[in-house]
């Protein structure tokens, strides 16, 4: 608790917000104008608590090996399982998507505009080439009125697009636990077009036993100016996983044993996965007098093939495919002392999955038990405006989501479970802003949010055959809050306060008679009130401080089941506090270092409260050196991770049967190489 006073007096300390720094020699702090708004304003005039976090100056230094590390320095938000590549990052925000048994869950994730996040709300990262990263902006609390089937939020990731001159790229990484991994990239600038291509190799042993990683990713991006007023974006992506193996979850005996140790069921059954996914996708812009289109279309096929830890239908193939496209216009008018912004526009998606499952007979592919496909259409229609008059601003939203979830069994032996659920939702927003003056601003606002099962956790059907489990309920959340925004030539500072209240939460939990696999159902309602501060600021040209604190408190309102009263609980996988600071120095001379810090307090492993895992502190360290000649740019650097040793947990599997709660994180550990461009 000391720990977390002193880090809240760094943070909210006034002198370190209003003080005289101004007058120091410092570089400015951009002005910054958000997109994942769908209406472009600037943050101190948006009436949405919205992180926007930049990384093109820095992230060559970086590992550059979890999406983890560009989470970390915002608020609200947190992350487990950076390093089992098999199950995937799982991310929260105000506590949404906490329950994820792999994958992002509750969700929306965008990257340059195009949905990453498949259309019943589940998202792999996996096929994401961390080097091109270079902002991220993030929605933090429900946003269907916005984006439809996004309940905790948006992630908005936005890569290189656009480039001065002609380049060529090549990187090496190297590090413990046989990390390596190998880059190229090139840019062809032309008059009116850009090309970029990347192509990534990564491939690791991993910190336990059985948690070998090893990927292949290619990405091409052009983007074509037909005019000032019109331009196309083109996006392509492959990646190839061929094998990300899965250690497991331990008991705490087993952890104190030997933190390293796989667990032996995963060892025996060979758990892992393997995946081939392919996607491009197109962003078309232009612009009239007061009127301004958007449009986008994508579509991904991903190809799945999974071992699990159990016989029975403990071998899964899916094949996926997914597409969808939007439109939206925007209309401008402007009067004496007003303006308003009026955007209309809808989002459509289809996504189909062929679900196969046969027998693991200790790591060979047995008989088929389970054979059926599965669709999800969802179509959206939505309309925003803002109005400003003076220094008020007012945002309003409505968006009605129609989704069609249909599976047709075709494993017929044990009966035919055929059929169709309709989960649509209307989705209200407003909010109000008043800049107090240029550099601070308050506001207010209330959102609605709706999140569907996805088809996987549908097909998880606790009654062993095949269908969905139709018992599952889409979850529904309500949330308030209130803010602060500050921002000067070199600070940035924001507070936010907000209220949330949830029906139907879906919660993971497994059956002692199907041991390993992992079920869902909705936990009556729950409340959360939360408390989010950021800051930052360049305090002289060549020092940049970057801070942030999450208090959560989030408990079940009503939740029973067969095994207990929840009544009144905290929700598990959720610290109550969560802290960062990090220090970022860089010179003329092209030295750059890094210390960043992160703070995560005591935290609960199952819905009855029973086990608790202490709280812990890790710090992270990156250094570069950039050297230039007239024709090259050579860059060596060295990172550690975890500098003190500390030992902790990468993830916790909530409600898991026998108390295999943990997966051990890695110790101290470095990497380290260079990046070459000509």
């Amino acid at each position: 608790m000391n720990r977390i006073i002193i880090w809240l007096c760094i943070i909210c300390s006034p002198q370190n917000i209003f003080g005289q720094q101004d007058s120091l020699k410092a570089v400015k702090l951009d002005p910054i104008t958000l997109k994942v708004s769908r209406i472009s304003e600037k943050n101190i005039q948006i009436p949405i608590s919205i992180s926007h976090l930049e990384f093109e100056k820095n992230n060559d230094i970086r590992q550059q090996l979890s999406f983890n590390e560009y989470l970390l320095e915002a608020p609200g938000i947190f992350a487990l399982n950076s390093n089992n590549f098999s199950q995937d990052l799982r991310v929260s925000i105000r506590g949404f998507g906490a329950r994820s048994a792999f994958g992002i869950r509750g969700i929306k994730i965008l990257v340059d505009g195009i949905p990453e996040t498949t259309p019943d709300g589940q998202s792999q990262i996996d096929n994401l080439n961390l080097s091109i990263i270079k902002s991220i902006e993030i929605i933090r609390g429900p946003s269907s009125a916005l984006y439809g089937n996004a309940s905790g939020g948006v992630i908005s990731i936005n890569t290189l697009d656009n480039i001065s001159k002609n380049f060529v790229k090549f990187g090496l990484n190297m590090g413990s636990y046989q990390m390596q991994q190998y880059q190229v990239a090139f840019g062809l600038k032309r008059k009116n077009t850009n090309y970029i291509f990347q192509g990534n190799k990564t491939s690791t042993k991993g910190y336990r036993n059985q948690s070998g990683f090893e990927n292949y990713n290619f990405n091409l991006r052009m983007r074509h100016q037909f005019s000032t007023t019109s331009k196309l974006n083109f996006h392509l992506n492959y990646t190839n996983s061929p094998n990300a193996e899965d250690s497991g979850g331990l008991t705490i005996e087993e952890v104190l044993e030997n933190r390293k140790q796989p667990r032996r069921r995963n060892v025996d059954f060979n758990t892992k996965e393997t995946i081939d996914q392919f996607k491009f996708g197109t962003n078309f812009t232009h612009e009239w007098n007061k009127v301004t289109l958007n449009s986008y279309g994508f579509y991904s096929f991903r190809d799945f093939y999974g071992l699990l830890p159990f016989e029975f239908g403990g071998v899964v193939k899916l094949k996926r495919n997914y597409a969808g496209n939007g439109s939206s216009l925007t209309f401008q008018q402007y009067f004496n002392k007003a303006s308003n912004k009026l955007q209309f526009g809808y989002d459509f998606a289809i996504q189909g999955d062929q679900r196969e499952r046969f027998r693991n007979l200790e790591g060979v592919m047995g008989g088929k038990t389970f054979d059926q496909k599965e669709s999800f259409v969802s179509l959206g229609f939505f309309v925003l405006d803002h109005f400003s008059i003076g220094k008020f601003l007012i945002r309003t939203g409505l968006r009605y989501d129609r989704n069609l979830l249909k599976n047709e069994d075709t494993f017929l032996s044990d009966g035919n479970s055929s059929g169709k659920i309709y989960l649509n939702s209307m989705n209200p927003s407003v909010g109000f802003n008043f800049m107090v003056n240029n550099q601070n601003s308050i506001y207010s606002g209330f959102s609605t949010s709706f999140e569907t099962p996805t088809l996987s956790e549908l097909s998880s059907n606790p009654s062993s055959g095949g269908g969905f489990n139709e018992v599952l309920r889409a979850q529904k959340a309500r949330n308030y809050e209130v803010g602060y925004k500050f921002e000067s030539k070199i600070k940035q500072f924001e507070l936010t306060l907000f209220y949330i209240e949830t029906d139907n939460d879906l919660v993971p939990y497994e059956l002692e008679e199907f041991p390993d696999r992992t079920f869902y159902r909705n936990a009556g309602s729950t409340s959360r009130k939360g408390i989010e501060i950021s800051y930052q600021s360049k305090i002289i040209e060549n020092l940049h401080v970057k801070s942030s604190y999450t208090f959560s408190d989030f408990k079940y309102s009503t939740y029973q089941t067969t095994s207990g009263v929840f009544d009144n609980n905290i929700l598990p996988g959720i610290p109550k506090h969560l802290a960062y600071i990090s220090f970022n120095y860089q010179n003329k001379k092209g030295l750059t270092l890094r210390v960043q810090t992160q703070y995560v307090g005591n935290l609960y492993n199952n819905d009855a409260n029973t086990v608790k895992v202490d709280g812990y502190n890790v710090v992270n360290f990156n250094s570069g050196f950039e050297l230039k000649t007239k024709s090259i740019t050579f860059l060596p650097f060295l990172g550690i991770n975890n500098i003190f040793n500390t030992k902790y947990f990468d993830n916790i599997r909530i409600n898991a049967f026998g108390g295999r709660y943990y997966e051990p994180a890695p110790e101290i550990n470095i990497f380290g190489g260079v990046r070459l461009q000509f």
